[in-house]
């Protein structure tokens, strides 16, 4: 069942991607490997430009480094985890929470893309939510929608872009 769920997520993300609005290239990725997400935000907010896009960071991301884009500025936001984490034989407290790119713009009409490198957590066949907040002169756009375990992604309002861990 959970293998032909996916199979039909990703027929549909084919069908789908055009109307989509915020979506990963790639919503399939290695668990426990380093994995370079390329977000595609499609366009503005009903006809203004786009001069900020945050993205949030699920819980067991780690060692995450964002792209920097020419006329942007890109800020990383720290949580501070309940539990110390080893990483590469190095005590962790504190991990990204956020990445925000600013200061740069691009008009309701085009797309930009905007890269996040970072270790995905060694849990195959769970699917990690990305909330993203886009936005615009005056307003904002949130996709921030989660689907359910067995609910269609592609069939909310305004779904957070998301990647399916695979066996590494």
């Amino acid at each position: 069942m959970k293998h032909f769920f996916k199979l039909g997520i990703a027929a549909l993300s084919i069908a789908s991607s055009a109307q989509a609005h915020v979506v990963f290239n790639e919503t399939e990725a290695a668990a426990g490997a380093f994995h370079t997400a390329q977000l595609r935000v499609m366009h503005g907010c009903d006809g203004e430009p786009t001069n900020r896009v945050t993205v949030i960071i699920p819980e067991g991301v780690t060692r995450v480094t964002p792209r920097a884009i020419s006329g942007w500025t890109v800020e990383v936001s720290m949580v501070t985890l309940d539990k110390p984490i080893l990483l590469h034989g190095f005590e962790v407290t504190d991990v990204v929470g956020s990445v925000t790119w600013s200061g740069g713009t691009f008009p309701d009409y085009a797309y930009e893309q905007f890269e996040i490198r970072m270790m995905l957590p060694d849990t195959p066949g769970e699917r990690l939510d990305f909330p993203v907040h886009q936005g615009c002169e005056t307003g904002e756009l949130n996709w921030d929608d989660i689907a359910g375990h067995d609910e269609d992604p592609w069939a909310l309002k305004e779904p957070a872009p998301f990647i399916f861990l695979e066996p590494n």
